[in-house]
């Protein structure tokens, strides 16, 4: 890739520690008698030199590009990264603290209430992040670093590509316009065309839409909101779901278009030629740039992808061995 190489060897040094993890797993399902889940996760290891030289091309790709961008990545960011990981982790797996609870005076009368000092302003709602001190954290890393198979080097060049990636994305996200043409929509799903029927005979009969989407439709996240989609941009949704929602008059019930879980009718409320994105659409918009992004750098003449099968099953050979099922 633009002149680059990825070796064998580099390759094998990042497969060792998911086998690793895959061949713990497999033995885990093997010991409960899951003999069916311990064959997919074998299958999951033969895949994983594939898996992992696509990662390999990507990570290289987003670090030519950040530099194209005069974009860079401190060791700083790596630590600070790091560090907010570990603590996170640790948060998570620490028992949960004790509920405080009021406990009785010898007379029978409640003990006093602690007293707070006020603060100026509301009081906060949102949790501060997690940190450790620098014993705790050398000693959570370093239970990590064995649990994963890692050395502290290969962690750090880990996290360095996921901040990359990150960081590129959302440089990307910066030349996203804030508002789109989008429309207002609610929908009804069904599964089946013995509903579909039913949805369609309530329709043509005036009973209300966002009643018939409570009762009839299987999305449960609108159901009860009566099918209410909110705002939506094209490519959020399915092409057929966009051809029809971008194309009806405002108040039309629209034919049933298909979709991934049924057939769907849809019924535009509003249309805004210029409607401000909200900050997960942006998001999702910055995605999908950077995902544009890398299948036309990915496609092009200057990668090339000559991983053999032989090649492939040198890697596999050299990993170690694994446990198989009796």
């Amino acid at each position: 890739m633009n002149g680059e190489r990825i070796t064998l060897s580099e390759i094998l040094d990042r497969v060792k520690p998911r086998a690793a993890a895959l061949d713990a797993q497999a033995s885990f399902y093997q010991a409960q008698g899951l003999a069916q889940a311990a064959a997919q996760v074998s299958l999951q290891r033969s895949n994983l030199p594939d898996q992992v030289l696509d990662t390999m091309i990507e990570e290289k790709l987003v670090a030519a590009e950040l530099a194209n961008r005069g974009l860079t990545i401190s060791d700083d960011e790596i630590e600070a990264g790091i560090r907010k990981d570990i603590a996170e982790q640790e948060a998570l797996a620490a028992p949960p603290s004790p509920t405080p609870t009021v406990e009785a005076s010898p007379q029978g009368a409640a003990s006093p209430s602690p007293t707070f000092t006020p603060t100026a302003g509301p009081t906060p709602t949102s949790t501060a992040a997690p940190t450790l001190g620098p014993d705790q954290f050398q000693s959570a890393y370093q239970s990590f670093l064995q649990k994963a198979n890692l050395t502290d080097s290969a962690y750090r060049d880990l996290k360095r590509a996921e901040i990359a990636r990150d960081r590129l994305r959302d440089n990307i996200g910066t030349s996203v316009q804030p508002t789109d043409e989008m429309v207002h929509v609610r929908h009804i799903v069904v599964d089946n065309q013995d509903s579909l029927q039913q949805v369609q005979q309530k329709l043509a009969e005036g009973v209300p839409f966002d009643q018939v989407a409570k009762d009839f439709s299987t999305d449960t996240a609108t159901r009860d909101k009566g099918g209410d989609l909110g705002w939506l941009p094209r490519g959020q949704q399915s092409s057929q779901f966009d051809a029809a929602a971008f194309s009806q008059q405002i108040g039309e019930i629209g034919q049933p278009v298909q979709s991934p879980t049924g057939n769907e009718i849809i019924q535009v409320l509003e249309r805004d030629p210029a409607h401000p994105l909200s900050s997960e659409q942006l998001e999702g918009k910055a995605a999908q740039g950077y995902q544009a992004w890398y299948a036309g750098v990915r496609n092009g003449e200057n990668v090339k992808n000559d991983l053999s099968p032989d090649e492939r099953a040198w890697i596999l050979r050299h990993v170690g061995s694994r446990s198989r099922p009796s």
